[in-house]
Formats: structure tokens, C-alpha cells, sequence
């Protein structure tokens, strides 16, 4: 079985559109297609803000897209600098608990190494115990100090959710 990263391209929308809505439904957000399809392309024409990976499974009967990662790029006085921030990861079901992740995360973070970033972050949702675990086994500390907090912001009378 062979895992890898690849870029995003305007080729593998459909398929990434796909996975992002089964990423929706496991969440229960709300899925707006528009909203999403416009968030993807502009990391694709703008790769210093941030980009996409889809996760490729390769083995002798298989080549499948079975999730991505969308990370972005940002800066923390904290960290001392650039840092990349994993806004979100998803790995179809039928993918999970198979070493895929264990495979997909170093090579994220010598990807964002190469980018000149000093730190990751993301963001766990407090009940998703296994997500914690599997973070703090590749050293991943939570910030029990820190409350995350969100505004969604008015553009051109349009609430952007």
C-alpha cells in the first residue's frame, strides 16, 4: 500500500467537492457547495494563503482519492514566525485506523518544514478522544490554557458562515 500527498488541481474539484460534503455530514455542518468550491479555488490560484492535499491510496487493485487536508498559512508571534495551520483533514471511513494517518502527517510536516513554517496548529473537537490521542502520539500538546472563539464576519451585507 502506497499513501501520498497531492496538490489540488481545478481536475480533482468533483472528487474533493465529494469528499468535503461526507467531511459536512460526519461534522453535521451545514454544506454550501458555492461557499466551498469558491474557499477551494481561491487556496488554488492563491498558494501562499494555503493549500490543498488530497490523500492517495495506491496498492495492486486500488487507486483512490480517500481524503484531504486543507492547511493555511499564517504567522505567530508565539512560534517566532511562519506557521501552518491544519484548517481540515478528512479520511473517508472505510480508511480510518489503518495507518494512513501515521503515514500522511510526517510527510505534512515536512512539507510545511520545507515551506519555512516554525510550528502546526489545528483545531480537535473536544469530544473526538481518538483525533486527541492520535495527535498527541506525534506530539501534538493541547492548550488546555486556550478556549478557541469564532466571529463570522458581515461582507457586503452577506454574513459569511
Amino acid at each position: 500500500m502506497n499513501v501520498s500527498l497531492l496538490l489540488h488541481s481545478i481536475d480533482s474539484m468533483s472528487r474533493l467537492l465529494d469528499l468535503s460534503k461526507e467531511m459536512h455530514d460526519y461534522e453535521a455542518l451545514s454544506f454550501d457547495v458555492e461557499h466551498v468550491t469558491s474557499a477551494f479555488t481561491f487556496l488554488l490560484s492563491h498558494p501562499a494563503q494555503g493549500e490543498v492535499f488530497l490523500i492517495k491510496l495506491e496498492s495492486e487493485d486500488i487507486c483512490e482519492i480517500i481524503g484531504f487536508i486543507v492547511v493555511c498559512y499564517s504567522f505567530s508571534i508565539e512560534f517566532g514566525g511562519h506557521i501552518a495551520v491544519i484548517d481540515q483533514i478528512y479520511l473517508s471511513q472505510d480508511w480510518r485506523r489503518q495507518g494512513i494517518g501515521s503515514h500522511v502527517l510526517p510527510n505534512l510536516e515536512d512539507h510545511a518544514v520545507k515551506q519555512g513554517c516554525h510550528a502546526i496548529t489545528l483545531e480537535v473537537n473536544i469530544g473526538n478522544s481518538g483525533a486527541r490521542e492520535f495527535y498527541e502520539q506525534f506530539n501534538y500538546i493541547p492548550r488546555r490554557q486556550h478556549f478557541i472563539m469564532s466571529k463570522c464576519l458581515n461582507h457586503n451585507g452577506i454574513i459569511i458562515t
